[in-house]
């Protein structure tokens, strides 16, 4: 709230993805930028009960495919995990932002232990690929990474051809080797 008492829509020409919880409850909100301004994504703030470093977008809708898959995959964005369900691939979920933490992955530890990074190939997305390689030595974790074409997120790999999508699933690395 402003010094004047007045509200302020922090979510205001934004586009909406609630943020459930796995037992499907919503538990925040995170919002995308419709045109180009700053930020570019927003997100509820940290409450007790909406905790961003230990939420998984999507976890409500691919706990199931995880657990029978053996295998989580782990992109940055909101479309990519919408993208890859309506295309199939529904053990897809993210981490709402480039890091994944060691609370996301300990909680992921309960459906599998084998987690696929797939972030866009970009400086914070190589970064957070390094950090995997601390969170499968922390957590018993086989990490593995798929590497982007440059310039392409999830999302335009599966909209242009599902089976790159897969082939690109099958031949991530795992992160000590990349």
């Amino acid at each position: 709230e402003a010094e004047d008492d007045r509200t302020h829509d922090r979510f205001r020409s934004k586009l909406m993805f609630p943020i459930l919880s796995d037992r499907g409850r919503v538990i925040g909100f995170g919002a995308r930028a419709l045109d180009d301004s700053l930020p570019k994504y927003v997100n509820s703030p940290q409450t007790p009960i909406f905790d961003k470093s230990s939420s998984l977008y999507g976890i409500n809708l691919a706990a199931a495919s995880i657990r029978q898959q053996d295998m989580a995959v782990i992109v940055e964005g909101y479309i990519d995990v919408i993208t890859a369900h309506q295309n199939g691939f529904s053990n897809v979920i993210a981490s709402m932002g480039t890091s994944v933490t060691e609370k996301q992955v300990n909680s992921l530890k309960r459906l599998t232990r084998n987690i696929t990074l797939a972030f866009d190939a970009d400086v914070a997305g190589e970064e957070a690929m390094l950090r995997g390689v601390s969170y499968e030595n922390a957590l018993e974790a086989e990490v593995r990474v798929i590497t982007l074409p440059r310039g392409k997120d999830p999302d335009d790999v599966i909209k242009d051809d599902a089976k790159i999508w897969q082939q690109l699933l099958a031949e991530a690395l795992p992160v000590i080797d990349y």
